[in-house]
């Protein structure tokens, strides 16, 4: 039965798609009626008059549709009121016409609700003509994606195993597909990694990780995976990195090296002041020397006090100068310590100054009140150098530069920044530039943005700036009204904990602990009078001293010294070892030995090696009292 009720309903589909115009449909109708016609003659005078007739209004009203159906009811009407009603013609009584008129009525009605299952059926076949047409668009774009993407798409059973992959696979690993299949896609995604990311689906839309592995060849393959599940399956997409990786990498590497030459560009336009600094410097250190030695020839001895406080102070100030330029050019990690920004740049008051043409009215306002801030020391003074460098190249025809550093509230989030409420230290530059338009002003601290001539600058200036307020939690921004100057504020958060005690001992009290005989000191340096002038020290201190110029001689020394307690050496020796190497053989004969490190020149890849306790640093050049200090805080 269900075969029967299928096959008719093809039948009618078929009939349904079979077009026709208006006035074949019509004729059609007029011919169905007319064979109905034929077909009841056919029968005895007593059968039923309307016989055939029926049937064929249904198949008028499904075939041709409502207008051809109302003209074959009233022609079958007719025709079975004329020939099949009583003796032919319309010799019949009002009752037969009444029957009649019923059952065109009837027929018409069953032929509508034909002509109106026939427009359902084409409503019908239209829709699964489309449903099929979209099943196909998708089909076909679903198919185009998976032969032509470069991402590696594949489905995966509720257990994880591989069910389906598309051709980016055996293109991109260089497996073949019976490969990945037999074990080789479990080297690009551990089970274990899979595992965890079907777990992760439970809590969350999609599961992203990435993993690191290597092709068929051996070259290595990053990937990036995006992982859903649909019912018992689970649709994976993994995108290879490697090259976004290596490019990304890459980016930093000249990112990091640019920063560097906007350092050293920096540095470089401070050349000839500094030369000038260092020279009167010199001037006067080797002028009160000579006057020491005329003084003392003469005998003169109680003028040599004046001599000397003035060649202390000298060599005070080209030690602060030298220290600054070494953390301005140097590239180091950072390093938070408790910052005073009056200080530091009242102390950067000199060196800015040297950084501007004298037609450059230079000043610089600060509280009467002490704030701290916690941060980079030397990265603030970077910042605020490259702000003052930029304000002088705002002003080739000179101007005014003013430095202020106050304290600010903040009692509410301000639009744009993600600064948090509360106190704030605030260093401002201003300058009376040149002033910038606001789309300018808007993209300032993007790298590599810069309005300057090819070759005059990499416009990591002030991007520097904001990545150090971001990195200190702070905030950078910028105020600029063309042809009126500029203003660049660099809000630090108050540190609210104890200033740090200073870690220079005083002298006195370091005198005071003065005891003979404490031990051996070796003293390692390549320059003779280092050794000679921290040997003294040493002395004085209690100490038997010896030294060594070289690693090898310093080593054979430390074997050799009975009662060696400290070794005081520079990190920068000649040979094939540096002062951490000679710490770390000198450990492996003496573990309890202390070690103070001395050098100069202090970066990155020069820190104290991880012996807690027992080494320190302690960075040229220093007083006699820092020396001493740290070794009595080394020793104790």
């Amino acid at each position: 039965m269900t075969s029967f009720f299928r096959r008719a309903a093809d039948v009618l589909q078929r009939l349904e798609r079979i077009q026709l115009n208006r006035p074949t449909r019509y004729v059609g109708a007029v011919l169905v009626v007319a064979l109905s016609c034929a077909l009841r003659a056919q029968m005895s005078s007593t059968a039923l008059p309307y016989l055939f007739f029926i049937p064929g209004l249904m198949l008028i009203g499904f075939w041709f549709g409502v207008g051809p159906s109302v003209l074959g009811c009233v022609l079958a009407m007719l025709a079975a009121q004329y020939f099949f009603i009583g003796p032919i013609g319309f010799e019949a009584d009002a009752t037969a016409w009444l029957n009649s008129l019923s059952f065109g009525l009837v027929t018409l009605g069953i032929a509508i609700v034909c002509a109106l299952l026939r427009r359902s059926l084409r409503a019908l076949d239209n829709v699964n003509r489309n449903l099929e047409g979209e099943v196909q668009r998708r089909t076909d774009e679903r198919d185009g994606i998976w032969e032509a993407s470069p991402d590696l798409i594949c489905t995966l059973s509720g257990s994880g195993d591989v069910l389906a992959m598309n051709p980016a696979w055996q293109v991109e690993t260089g497996w073949t597909e019976q490969q990945l299949r037999e074990g080789a896609f479990y080297s690009l995604i551990s089970p274990a990694q899979l595992s965890d990311a079907l777990r992760i689906l439970g809590e969350r839309p999609i599961a992203e990780l990435d993993t690191q592995s290597v092709r068929s060849n051996g070259q290595p393959l990053l990937l990036n995976w995006r992982i859903t599940g649909r019912g018992d399956l689970y649709f994976a997409i993994a995108r290879d990195i490697t090259l976004y990786r290596e490019r990304q990498n890459a980016l930093e590497r000249v990112s990091s090296q640019l920063q560097q030459s906007q350092k050293m560009q920096s540095l470089g336009q401070l050349t000839r002041g500094l030369a000038h600094d260092f020279n009167n410097l010199l001037t006067i250190i080797n002028g009160t020397q000579e006057m020491i030695q005329q003084r003392l020839s003469q005998g003169r001895i109680d003028e040599i006090d004046r001599y000397v406080t003035l060649a202390r102070h000298t060599t005070h100030r080209a030690s602060s100068l030298t220290h600054r330029l070494l953390a301005y050019a140097r590239k180091q990690p950072l390093n938070s310590e408790t910052v005073d920004p009056a200080l530091l740049i009242e102390e950067m008051k000199e060196l800015i100054a040297r950084t501007l043409t004298p037609q450059i009215e230079f000043e610089l306002l600060s509280s009467i009140h002490s704030t701290l801030c916690h941060c980079d020391a030397s990265q603030l003074e970077t910042a605020v150098l490259n702000l003052c460098i930029n304000a002088r190249d705002a002003m080739p025809n000179g101007g005014r530069l003013q430095v202020e550093v106050d304290r600010l509230a903040v009692n509410a989030p301000r639009q744009g920044c993600e600064l948090r409420v509360g106190d704030y230290v605030q260093i401002r530059v201003v300058d009376t530039g040149m002033g910038m338009p606001a789309s300018v002003a808007e993209r300032a601290f993007e790298p590599f943005f810069t309005t300057k001539p090819l070759g005059s600058g990499t416009g990591l200036g002030l991007s520097m700036v904001h990545d150090f307020a971001r990195q200190a939690r702070g905030h950078a921004q910028i105020d600029s009204v063309l042809g009126e100057g500029t203003s660049v504020s660099l809000l630090l958060p108050v540190y609210r904990g104890v200033p740090p005690a200073a870690n220079v001992a005083d002298v006195e009290a370091i005198t005071a602990t003065h005891r003979e005989n404490r031990g051996s000191v070796l003293v390692i340096d390549d320059e003779a009078a280092i050794r000679e002038l921290v040997g003294e020290v040493l002395q004085d201190m209690g100490y038997e001293v010896f030294e060594a110029s070289t690693p090898d001689q310093a080593l054979q020394r430390v074997d050799e010294i009975p009662d060696l307690q400290l070794v005081v050496t520079d990190i920068i020796l000649p040979g094939h070892l540096d002062g951490h190497g000679v710490a770390k053989a000198a450990w492996a004969v003496r573990p309890d030995l202390k070690v103070l490190f001395i050098s100069g020149l202090i970066d990155a890849s020069s820190r104290v090696p991880e012996q807690p306790g027992n080494a320190r640093l302690l960075v040229k050049p220093f007083t006699i009292q820092e020396l001493q200090a740290n070794v009595e805080q080394l020793m104790a």
